[in-house]
């Protein structure tokens, strides 16, 4: 299979390799990691440029109106389309997950586009409130909007904050992860073959210091960022002196399943499982902890065991289509292995052993792991980290209001699910559980982009993606209409009474 050549950085409508370099990142095939998929030659100053670029083609963009820059994005759409297979491929390769999941990370591009110049610009419409004649407000770009992606989702996550940005006028420059450069220079392809004004999408390559320079950059408006909290952290404290920077920031979760003693213990732990161990467990809403009552736990954990210990896991590209590819990156692979060996001080025992693939040494796979809390601890490596991969934390309760309480003993807030016949009961916990996500009988992971996706407390700052994207790309302009004349009579009583001539 080719390799794909790089392109370098897209600035201002055109390709360009740096001619000075500060370095080259190599990216190893994660299910191989002696073949080098991508080589990116990268350097800081044309972030610079590319910023400069963005901001001098804002306000053209912006004033081309909404219906001009919605035949962009429908000619990007079938760009996208066109080129899914290719796309996908290239995610499968990059990033690790099976073919059949690539190829569907790639329909959701065009899908999101959809959505996004459908329902999701109805958030950022004109509104004219009721009884306040000529008033109203409207919703104006912020202008040069940073985006910076993850790996997991190298292109439906960027491609959720590029839409949204575009579609209301703001300008871009897109700095993916440096793990899955090939697939976004494809997609930038795409959005060159819709034939963009120059300026209006650009692209950076390379690691983090390039992405630290582009959101510290006084003429970005925005930053768009989906990945960890510690990153999300440092962007913060960068800008901290730019009080005006808008941030909205994805931060991953810890993400928590209960399951009441009048669930489904089928559904349940078929839903669980999945949301654990798609993506090999590198979905910001995996779930890495159950919550189920004392009368089930033990029926519930049976059937935990019994379906992970039938997950499979192999090369993306394998015919026989396995639930999980490797995981994406090294550092991910040695912290995974890293806690399989920490039971947290007997705080945890071992019900399936994960780890290491030992037969497939040449690429990141590792064995699920499940594991039964005999303590809570919410600072432990398992309990409170977000591992990012396939390891489960099952906790035993007595009642909802405890479920509730160990539910929330995590410092993030990202997605929990609820497995009850009882619907009323359901809407019970919707009180006490501290989740921008809840889902009932359903797991925490799959998200609907025709819903709000965001977090409380680590997992996010409030501004949550998919349908409300728009919002964060965006700040409302209010205004006062009144027609053209001054009326006379306006001076016989009011503020204006206190101008009037005397010798009137």
């Amino acid at each position: 299979m080719m390799n794909i050549e790089s392109r370098g950085n897209y600035i201002d409508g055109s390709w360009e390799v740096p001619a000075n370099r500060d370095g080259e990142f190599l990216r190893e095939n994660p299910a191989d990691t002696d073949e080098i998929v991508f080589r990116i030659p990268f350097a800081e100053e044309p972030v610079d440029r590319a910023v400069e670029a963005a901001r001098r083609a804002q306000r053209d963009w912006d004033r081309r109106g909404l219906e001009s820059r919605l035949e962009y994005l429908q000619r990007f759409k079938e760009a996208l389309a066109e080129r899914g297979e290719e796309l996908a491929k290239a995610i499968s390769r990059e990033m690790g997950k099976p073919i059949w999941e690539a190829r569907g990370e790639a329909g959701a591009l065009v899908k999101k586009i959809d959505i996004m110049i459908g329902e999701g610009l109805e958030v950022t419409a004109p509104v004219h409130p009721d009884g306040l004649k000529g008033g109203f407000w409207r919703y104006r770009p912020l202008g040069v909007l940073a985006v910076l992606g993850p790996f997991n989702f190298p292109l439906h996550l960027p491609n959720g904050h590029i839409i949204p940005a575009l579609a209301t006028g703001n300008t871009v420059v897109v700095k993916p992860s440096e793990n899955t450069p090939g697939s976004m220079q494809l997609y930038f392809e795409c959005l060159e073959e819709a034939d963009f004004p120059a300026g209006v999408v650009n692209l950076v390559q390379g690691p983090g210091v390039v992405g630290a320079r582009l959101s510290a950059h006084r003429d970005v408006r925005g930053v768009l960022f989906t990945g960890g909290y510690a990153t999300g952290q440092r962007i913060k404290e960068a800008t901290l002196d730019q009080p005006g920077k808008l941030l909205a920031l994805e931060l991953g979760g810890k993400n928590t399943s209960v399951v009441c003693e009048d669930a489904d213990l089928d559904q349940a732990a078929h839903e669980i499982i999945q949301a654990a161990c798609m993506t090999t467990g590198q979905r910001c809403s995996a779930t890495s902890r159950v919550v189920a009552q004392r009368d089930v736990a033990d029926e519930l954990i049976d059937r935990l065991k019994s379906l992970m210990e039938r997950v499979t896991w192999g090369d993306p590209f394998d015919e026989s289509e396995p639930l999980m590819g490797p995981l994406a990156t090294k550092a991910g692979f040695d912290g995974f292995c890293r806690a399989q060996g920490d039971d947290e001080g007997g705080k945890l025992s071992p019900i399936l052993q994960g780890g290491a693939d030992e037969e497939r040494q040449g690429g990141y796979f590792v064995r699920p792991a499940l594991w039964l809390a005999n303590e809570v601890d919410r600072r432990g490596s398992h309990q409170a980290e977000e591992i990012f991969g396939p390891d489960v934390v099952v906790y035993r309760v007595d009642d909802d209001a405890r479920a509730a309480q160990v539910a929330n003993a995590t410092d993030y807030g990202l997605a929990m699910s609820v497995f009850t016949a009882d619907e009323e009961r359901f809407e019970r916990f919707g009180y006490e559980l501290e989740t921008g996500i809840l889902n009932m009988n359903r797991s925490t992971a799959g998200a609907s982009s025709r819903l709000p996706f965001g977090g409380v407390k680590k997992s996010g700052n409030y501004r949550p993606a998919a349908i409300l994207a728009g919002l964060y790309c965006t700040y409302p302009m209010a205004s006062l209409k009144v027609a053209a004349g001054f009326d006379a009579k306006s001076v016989d009583s009011g503020p204006l009474s206190r101008l009037k001539d005397e010798r009137d």
